[in-house]
């Protein structure tokens, strides 16, 4: 008496499962991973964006704008930013900080800096990693604040 096999015993069904759920996994790390570099990418670009509006507010001027709250675009930055320039984005915020005294000359640890405040730790890990050595920066917690001007003067 043979007996004919139909269709796949309950382990193989399981092996195979156990094996796409390890591969989706996977993808689903590397798709997160590539997400977080494409918006460290973005807020980048976007440091950069406001660092040089920053200076060409202050070449045409001859002062930097003016403090506002986070999440606000500062009047003195609108003209040289692109149309629809937001600082308050989805997944970060953007705050212009200007610690220049009133009088000009140095101030604590910074004079002129953009503070990037994000609720996602991986994102601003992943920022910190790849802005690396290119600008001078430091975190605390999730913010990681921009250095324009130190408080020599300088970059």
């Amino acid at each position: 008496m043979s007996r004919r096999r139909r269709g796949f015993t309950f382990i193989e069904v399981l092996i195979v499962m156990i094996v796409i759920g390890i591969l989706a996994g996977l993808g689903m790390l590397k798709y997160l991973d590539l997400k977080h570099r494409a918006l460290a990418a973005q807020a980048v670009a976007d440091l950069e964006s406001v660092r040089l509006a920053g200076y060409s507010s202050w070449y045409e001027t001859g002062v930097w704008p003016a403090e506002v709250a986070a999440g606000v675009v500062p009047v003195g930055l609108t003209p040289y930013l692109t149309g629809g320039f937001t600082f308050a984005k989805p997944e970060y915020t953007l705050d212009w900080e200007n610690f220049v005294p009133p009088g000009g000359g140095p101030s604590g640890g910074m004079q002129l800096g953009v503070v990037l405040t994000s609720s996602n730790t991986r994102f601003t890990n992943t920022l910190a990693r790849h802005l690396g050595t290119k600008a001078p920066f430091f975190m605390v917690g999730n913010s990681l604040t921009y250095v324009i001007i130190g408080p020599d003067g300088r970059i």
